[in-house]
């Protein structure tokens, strides 16, 4: 069940990179359009615009994939003393809030956007109904929500079969710890 969790939720955190990425090509080629078209005299007039929406859809897009490979800064500078046991319920609590929250946001996103929509907003330049690209960044928001409950799930059963222990294992492998290294007992209690 454990294994079926992890595999869904790095599914779907991929699928939210893989949009991302593609979005990062198009703001790539947009850029460089805009910039020959600029020089033949004739700028795209909504690349700042795309350039926005483009840039908070990428954004959201790409939280969930990587809080899941630990891509983002960690900080430990009162939990490195804890022990392992305490790191863990520690991390199960920041996690499961971080989850909360998240939800919580995207919730409020989500109500948000369907107001604007109600009332008709566009954008400026383009005049695009773009409260349908604030959904995709709800999106995003509850795909890191259901990263960070995958991580809770694991911290509180604590990696007891071998299989789930060494797929969350590879899991906190993927990071790049500030101090370069993974600390023992990390590994041995497979609580990263």
């Amino acid at each position: 069940m454990l294994l079926k969790l992890i595999r869904v939720e790095k599914a779907l955190c991929f699928s939210g990179m893989a949009i991302s990425g593609t979005l990062l090509v198009g703001l790539v080629m947009l850029s460089g359009l805009n910039v020959a078209f600029r020089l033949a005299g004739h700028p795209v007039s909504a690349s700042y615009e795309l350039s926005g929406l483009f840039g908070a859809l990428i954004a959201a897009l790409a939280l969930a994939d990587t809080q899941r490979k630990r891509g983002h800064v960690e900080l430990d500078l009162f939990t490195r003393t804890y022990t392992a046991q305490t790191r863990r319920w520690v991390g199960a609590f920041n996690v499961f809030s971080g989850a909360v929250l998240m939800l919580l946001l995207g919730i409020q996103l989500a109500n948000r956007a369907g107001v604007l929509l109600r009332a008709g907003e566009v954008s400026e330049t383009l005049k695009l109904p773009y409260p349908w690209l604030m959904y995709g960044a709800v999106v995003g928001l509850f795909l890191l929500s259901a990263s960070f409950l995958t991580d809770f799930v694991l911290l509180v059963l604590g990696h007891t079969h071998e299989s789930v222990r060494t797929k969350a294992l590879q899991r906190h492998l993927t990071v790049n710890s500030i101090r370069g290294e993974l600390e023992p007992d990390a590994i041995e209690d497979g609580n990263g």
